[in-house]
Order: structure tokens, then C-alpha cells, then sequence
């Protein structure tokens, strides 16, 4: 369950967290963190999530912006 990690309520305003599951919902996890998240939620997510989700989500996700991805590509999650 989400609430265990140090994500805030503020990411996911639209669903109810008690419901969301990292092992389930992890591509719309991955998306709001890399869109809203802080420091601290991307330092969460680099230790739940493989590289290898974290760039099929960088690749086919449809929400995140340029900034997003230009921060992506500078760390090395996209060629």
C-alpha cells in the first residue's frame, strides 16, 4: 500500500490511496512521481520500481510533460 512510503497525499488527490497498490497501479505511480514528485518521492521510487518499469513508463507514457522527460533523458532513464 502506498501510504507506507513517503508519498504524498497531494500525488494522487483523485484516488483514494487505501486502494492504490504498488504491484498493481505501478505505472500510475511511476507517472505522477516523475510528474509531481519531489526529491524524496523520486529517491522512493528509484528503491520500489526496476529501471526497467521506470523506462517502459518514461517510453510510453502520455502525461509527462518536457521537462519531465528532459530530466528523464539527463539521468539516463531515456536514449
Amino acid at each position: 500500500m502506498v501510504t507506507s512510503s513517503p508519498l504524498k497525499r497531494n500525488l494522487f488527490w483523485d484516488v483514494d490511496l487505501e486502494f492504490l497498490s504498488p504491484e498493481r497501479d505501478w505505472f500510475f505511480i511511476i507517472e505522477r512521481v516523475l510528474e509531481f514528485g519531489d526529491i524524496q518521492d523520486f529517491e522512493w521510487l528509484l528503491s520500489t520500481f526496476s529501471k526497467e518499469q521506470l523506462k517502459l513508463v518514461i517510453k510510453l507514457s502520455r502525461i509527462l510533460s518536457p521537462r519531465t522527460l528532459s530530466f528523464c533523458k539527463t539521468i539516463g532513464y531515456v536514449s
